[in-house]
């Protein structure tokens, strides 16, 4: 009776070479499925919402609360995310209707708020409006399938105060503030008037008023018209004889006296989340 011979199959070392690298190159494109994107993203200090105006209180957006929707894209695919909060914890979901966008960890994401912005307007007088022109945009670092992005204004805010004086015989009601220059709302080489918001209490006298306005990045000269809101005020403007050139992502608050005409104190600049109004000055 014959013995059988156990065979052994011997695989020769460039055989192997050969047949790992197939091994390795599946590895990595399992590792490189599409996976979806998780999404963090913040703009700064924390802001509230009045009731009668949606975007009274964060006009001048300084966080992202509850409710609040961004449009991610990755140059191909769009989607927008909306803020959910539950309790004390929030995250970023695809919004009602959106497909969640997918990440292989290469592509390059950048994402923009509000999603209901066109253009800077040129009547910002609500506080709905100011927030529709001041665009917030983005770029996404990643890390693995997380997306973080931290928003920076896209283009630069002015901020007008107006000093009526020291006593209360002085006190004005708010009223309409405007900047007039070349391409201030859309770049354009035509002359555009852009009606500010009233960021003073409606309705109420006091001796300094503010007014806020979204503007065009560059370089710029302001015809600058305002009125106080009391019966018989005239309207006094202020004319730039030099140009100041506008950063996006900065604060230029022009600090006025108002007497029986419209006189500059100075301007100080700083970074959006930065900013705070300081005081215009003494009346003279």
């Amino acid at each position: 009776m014959k013995k059988k011979k156990n065979r052994i199959l011997s695989v020769s070392g460039a055989a192997l070479c050969l047949f790992f690298p197939v091994l390795l190159a599946a590895c990595s494109q399992e590792d490189a499925l599409p996976r979806p994107l998780e999404v963090s993203a913040e703009v700064g200090n924390p802001a509230t919402r009045a009731a009668a105006d949606s975007h009274a209180g964060d006009y001048d957006k300084s966080e992202f609360v509850a409710g609040d929707v961004i449009r991610i894209t990755d140059g191909t695919k769009t989607a927008d995310y909306q803020r959910v909060v539950t309790g004390t914890t929030g995250t970023w979901q695809p919004a009602s209707g959106q497909t969640a966008l997918t990440t292989t960890g290469s592509e390059t994401f950048t994402a923009s708020y509000p999603t209901a912005f066109t253009q800077i307007l040129t009547d910002q007088r609500t506080a709905t409006n100011f927030w529709k022109s001041n665009r917030l945009t983005a770029t996404g670092v990643l890390d693995g399938n997380k997306a973080t992005f931290s928003f920076a204004p896209e283009a630069a805010k002015v901020t007008l105060v107006v000093k009526y004086g020291n006593n209360d015989s002085d006190k004005k009601l708010p009223g309409t503030a405007s900047l007039e220059g070349t391409g201030i709302a859309t770049d354009v080489s035509t002359s555009q008037t852009i009606n500010a918001y009233s960021a003073s209490a409606a309705g109420t006298s006091a001796l300094q008023h503010t007014y806020v306005a979204i503007v065009k990045p560059g370089s710029r000269t302001f015809v600058i018209k305002v009125k106080a809101g009391d019966t018989g005020e005239t309207e006094k403007s202020y004319t730039e004889k030099t140009a100041h050139t506008l950063k996006a992502g900065y604060n230029y608050q022009y600090n006025f006296t108002s007497t029986n005409e419209l006189i500059l104190n100075g301007i100080t600049v700083e970074r959006f989340v930065e900013t705070t109004e300081t005081d215009a000055g003494n009346a003279t």
